[in-house]
């Protein structure tokens, strides 16, 4: 009875609430509210960056020389579909043999649409608004990457399959650790060439810097596509495409601010928030601990007294 009485204190129900509270808060905020907050964020997602390189394309004469090129690319978020989110990447690539006269290279330029789940990250399969049917990871990667661990399922554009990227070890820039992947991936398809359908070897290789705990891609350490017709390693082949490139000086500094930037936000919303809402627990549990003593020893004189 005096346990009752005691707790039915209007500071000692405030207190319990408090506690009753942050504890069914704790769960929702990782179960709920933080991945829909993460997915918001996706959802405005609106980036610009660069790359620049080398280009030797046949179609521009065989055996010239290869040419300075800039890709410029925006990738935003066009809408959202329940789950998913359409996500426009445009991307031209400029002839810079003449800097003040660039010139757009139609061949190398794109339009892409992709469907992506803002949850798992991944593409949808077999969704009408994408503009081809792709599957795993690309443009975004898993969270809570770990060290000398692959990523496996990511989505190769340029060959139309998926990979598996290779960690490479740990950089750091700016004070923010970034992990290093790479892959390298050749496939054989016919392709329709100027003088009929041939069988044709292309391979992509790319090492990318990626910061594990959001997943954000930093900036590309390098990227190729190679493609050619014939049988190299007896040195009958045809050189149809060999195109390189990383991004700008420009382009790395700013990705690797939003990657340190997402960095900081995630580790607010997962680590430090909870962390403060578990010590005002412990605090009003000792709160609470306390006045029930107070209490009692109180009632307890009273008791005496009367």
């Amino acid at each position: 009875m005096l346990k009752l009485t005691v707790l039915k204190r209007k500071s000692n129900i405030a207190l319990t609430l408090g506690i009753i509270v942050i504890l069914l808060l704790l769960p929702m905020w990782y179960i709920a509210l933080v991945p829909f907050m993460i997915a918001s964020e996706i959802e405005k997602t609106d980036v610009t960056t660069s790359y620049e390189g080398k280009l030797y394309y046949s179609d521009y004469g065989l055996g010239s020389p290869k040419i300075p090129i800039l890709i410029e690319a925006h990738v935003y978020a066009n809408e959202t579909k329940g789950d998913n989110i359409i996500l426009k990447i445009e991307a031209n690539m400029m002839n810079m043999t003449e800097p003040d006269k660039p010139n757009r290279l139609d061949e190398f330029s794109y339009d892409l649409t992709y469907v992506i789940n803002k949850f798992t990250l991944k593409n949808m399969q077999d969704i009408p608004d994408a503009d081809k049917n792709r599957t795993g990871y690309d443009p975004l990667y898993p969270m809570h990457l770990k060290a000398d661990e692959e990523i496996p399922n990511v989505w190769l554009d340029n060959l139309n399959v998926t990979s598996t990227l290779e960690y490479k070890g740990s950089a750091n820039e700016e004070g923010l650790e970034l992990y290093k992947y790479f892959v390298n991936k050749t496939i054989t398809t016919e392709t329709m060439l100027p003088f009929g359908l041939r069988n044709v070897t292309v391979t992509s290789t790319k090492t990318l810097l990626i910061e594990p705990i959001s997943g954000v891609l930093a900036y590309t350490e390098n990227e190729t596509l190679t493609a050619y017709m014939g049988w190299k390693q007896e040195k009958y082949y045809l050189q149809l495409v060999d195109l390189t490139y990383k991004s700008t000086g420009e382009a790395k500094v700013e990705g690797i601010a939003t990657a340190k930037t997402t960095h900081d936000a995630l580790q607010l919303l997962e680590l430090y928030i909870p962390t403060i809402l578990g010590v005002v627990a412990i605090i009003l549990i000792a709160g609470l601990g306390f006045n029930i003593r107070r209490l009692r020893k109180e009632m307890a004189s009273q008791a005496k007294k009367s």
